[in-house]
């Protein structure tokens, strides 16, 4: 899994959760450090991304080529998501929330087509 959450407290947060839940995710402040990370090797199931630090051809290419992607944001980000055909999960939100909606992406983390 691949965090891209520009505020490093959340990031901190969510990372810590959902590795505690038993996935193995990296984690970026943007999509600059996320492509770095994707060009070195990294091949996510889920990308968790920011609308905030995300470009909307990024998250459709993602998409594109078999990744779950999970956006985040405001309420204001609602219909952007919604125009890109994207989940979404609105501030405020809890990490337990998040995790939640990462298992219904790609299941647990023990299941054979999970995590």
């Amino acid at each position: 899994m691949l965090l891209v959450l520009p505020d490093a407290r959340l990031r901190a947060l969510a990372l810590a959760q959902l590795q505690e839940e038993g996935y193995q995710v990296v984690a970026a402040p943007d999509f600059a450090a996320a492509r770095r990370r994707l060009s070195r090797g990294v091949r996510p199931r889920v990308v968790v991304a920011d609308l905030a630090v995300a470009e909307d051809a990024e998250l459709l290419a993602l998409g594109r080529s078999g990744v779950a992607v999970l956006t985040v944001g405001g309420q204001l980000d609602r219909s952007r998501a919604a125009r890109l055909g994207l989940p979404y999960l609105c501030r405020p939100f809890t990490v337990g929330q998040l995790a939640e909606c990462v298992r219904s992406l790609v299941g647990d983390p023990d299941d054979p087509e999970g995590g």
